[in-house]
């Protein structure tokens, strides 16, 4: 099999197979009800202000990130991109009194703003007001790209009208609330559909800034096992990692269900697969200490097998990642380990093999794959392999 030689291209072959969206219809509830919207005029020195005190705030990717652990809030936004003309044409348009596109906002019990919409507007404020460059600080803020009558002006430098321009501009701000209990729901929902003209924010980005318990600390923890980053490849800057572990957890709790009951008396999966996975954490904002270590352990037995049996390429299909296909191995294999601990590389590396020669497993894992008949049939199959 010839192997990627960069690491770009080697990011680019573990992108999961994209999956049809059958079930949408069913999807998440309504808005009305679950959120609460208002509106808010920030002036632009009352925004910098509120920024530079912590009181808006933009998770970044990095879990470990010391800004994010304060606020309880997992990181979900990329680092600043903007390049230095985009910076100095949006400081200039709002000197010359041109309207700015607004900002969208998540508020928090504690009276904090979580940043959804808006992260390179803000930030630009901000360093321009300190007159240091994002990610450069020994570099002035100097506007350079702009009219002659701002060019070589730092905000420290700008006439006093300039700035009392740029100080008293208005940014209009939406404010959402969640309401009830699918609040956090609908807000994810929400924020899945934001098209602002930018870069949308994937799925995992935004559970993983709304659900903050002990489910996503989980699915980070199992995100480091060295043989799991064997199998998926490098981090993914999407959470495409966090998101395929995430499916696993929530359907390996249908598939401990089919092993005492059967396929016929599962009710537990409804799709839509994206609001069952969303769902998942919700429900487990809390989980013992001693399931979150037997899921760690199982976890760890697995990928260690599926590598030992398979290779590293033991999850994919044509050098990407088949979700359905990854979702049921995992599951399947991780309770088999649970009922017999001593499972061996031998046992694993034959059901690899049957799961391939078996139409069913096979069909389920590349048609209609989120279909409450194709989930069922590809777990039942690969309970089955496994166990022999």
């Amino acid at each position: 099999m010839e192997q990627p030689q960069t690491a770009k291209e080697l990011e680019e072959t573990n992108v999961i197979d994209p999956e049809e969206n059958e079930d949408d219809a069913l999807g998440p509830p309504s808005a009305e009800g679950s959120l609460r919207y208002f509106g808010v005029d920030f002036d632009v020195e009352g925004l910098v202000r509120r920024f530079q005190r912590k009181e808006l705030i933009i998770p970044r990717f990095d879990p470990e990130e010391t800004d994010n652990k304060s606020t309880g809030y997992a990181g979900f936004q990329r680092d600043f991109v903007w390049k230095k003309r985009q910076m100095d044409r949006f400081i200039e348009s709002i000197l010359r009194g041109y309207p700015v596109p607004g900002i969208f906002l998540v508020e928090l019990i504690s009276r904090q703003y979580i940043v959804l919409d808006g992260q390179q507007r803000l930030t630009t404020l901000r360093a321009f007001y300190d007159g240091a460059m994002p990610g450069d600080e020994s570099k002035e803020f100097i506007l350079e790209h702009v009219a002659d009558s701002f060019k070589g002006r730092s905000y420290q430098t700008l006439e006093e009208a300039d700035r009392r321009v740029l100080n008293n501009a208005l940014i209009q701000a939406t404010v959402t609330l969640p309401v009830g209990n699918d609040g956090k729901l609908a807000i994810y929902t929400l924020f899945e559909r934001i098209n602002s003209g930018g870069t949308q924010l994937k799925d995992q980005q935004i559970r993983v800034a709304i659900y903050t318990g002990d489910g996503t600390k989980l699915v980070r923890r199992l995100n480091n096992d060295p043989n799991w980053r064997r199998l998926f490849g490098p981090r993914n800057r999407d959470l495409r990692d966090q998101e395929l572990i995430l499916r696993y957890l929530a359907l390996k709790k249908v598939a401990a269900e089919i092993k005492v009951h059967g396929p016929t008396g599962v009710a537990k999966f409804t799709p839509p697969m994206a609001t069952f996975m969303t769902k998942y954490l919700g429900d487990h904002e809390q989980i013992s200490f001693e399931a979150q270590e037997r899921e760690v352990a199982e976890f760890a037995a697995a990928c260690e097998l599926l590598v030992s049996a398979a290779g590293d390429d033991a999850l994919k299909r044509n050098r990407s990642i088949n979700a359905a296909r990854a979702d049921s191995i995992l599951s399947g294999l991780t309770l088999v380990i649970r009922e017999n601990p001593s499972l061996g590389v031998n046992r694993v590396s034959r059901a690899m093999r049957e799961l391939e020669e078996d139409d069913d497993f096979v069909g389920s894992t590349q048609k209609s794959t989120s279909h409450r008949s194709s989930v069922l049939l590809r777990l039942t199959a690969a309970l089955n392999h496994f166990s022999g």
